[in-house]
């Protein structure tokens, strides 16, 4: 039986579904997936990306202005964990 493939919105590579964070847009934040409405999936190889980088691809990809990681919400674990 084949498994689902997904593509990272980062780094465009395409992995087995259970490999990557889907996640969705809500009120400006970036939350897990809900069940309900559009979706997105990101790599952990993408999460762990120098901050800086990592921010300013998501804000090109969500049209938004965030100036630090965490401003998306708590979906990325820190880095001190």
């Amino acid at each position: 039986m084949k498994k689902p493939i997904r593509m990272c919105i980062i780094c465009r590579g395409r992995y087995e579904q259970n490999r990557l964070i889907r996640f969705q847009l809500c009120n400006g934040k970036l939350v897990k997936f809900s069940h309900v409405g559009r979706s997105s999936y990101i790599c952990t190889e993408c999460i762990l990306l120098e901050e800086k980088r990592l921010v300013k691809i998501m804000n090109s990809k969500f049209k938004l202005k965030y100036k630090k990681i965490d401003e998306f919400g708590n979906i990325f674990p820190t880095k001190e964990t």
